[in-house]
Parts: C-alpha cells; sequence; structure tokens
C-alpha cells in the first residue's frame, strides 16, 4: 500500500523514510541540541508516523513507541539506544546544511 506524503514533509521518499528522519532529528535535538527539522516539521512527522504508524516498516521502528509519536517527542530514547547508522546519518545532513 503506498501511503501519500503531505506536502509539508516532502523531504521523505517514502512514508517509511519516515521513521530514520525521526531518529535523526531526536539524536540531534534531544542528545546533541542541534536542530535537523524546523518545529513545525517536527511536529508533521509525528502526526503522519502516528496516522500510518500500523502501514509503517524499518528496522529500527521498535525504538519508536506510539507515546512518544502522540507526545511529538523522541526524548525517551536513550542515547545508547540509538544505532550508529542514525547517529552518523544524523551529523552528515547537519553538517551539509550547516
Amino acid at each position: 500500500m503506498t501511503i501519500k506524503v503531505p506536502w509539508e514533509l516532502n523531504f521523505l521518499r517514502s512514508a517509511n523514510v519516515s521513521i530514520p528522519w525521526f531518529l535523526m532529528s531526536s539524536y540531534m535535538y534531544y542528545i546533541q541540541d542541534k536542530s535537523l527539522l524546523h518545529d513545525h516539521e517536527y511536529d508533521s512527522l509525528c502526526r503522519f508516523m502516528l496516522a500510518n504508524w500500523d502501514s509503517l516498516e524499518h528496522r529500527h521502528k521498535h525504538l519508536i513507541s506510539v507515546d512518544d509519536l502522540k507526545a511529538g517527542s523522541g526524548f525517551t530514547i536513550k542515547e545508547e539506544d540509538y544505532p550508529q547508522i542514525v547517529k552518523n546519518a544524523a551529523w552528515q545532513i547537519y553538517n551539509e546544511r550547516n
């Protein structure tokens, strides 16, 4: 099933990419005190993921809870739980943008 990605999340190549974007953004914001997304983009991402949660598939989905999405926050994810690939990709995107 194809999930329509809203225009404000046009940086997503597919719906399932919302999971790594959530993780990368949460890691940078809550652990590194840096932003990858504007607040309204992050909020839209959380709402999008919550609305499509049962259809989303990704190997790191287990790191995110529905309660995280309802709260619009990745604060509960511990630094040591972020996969190294997420950390590396987050820094790469941040450095490319800054």
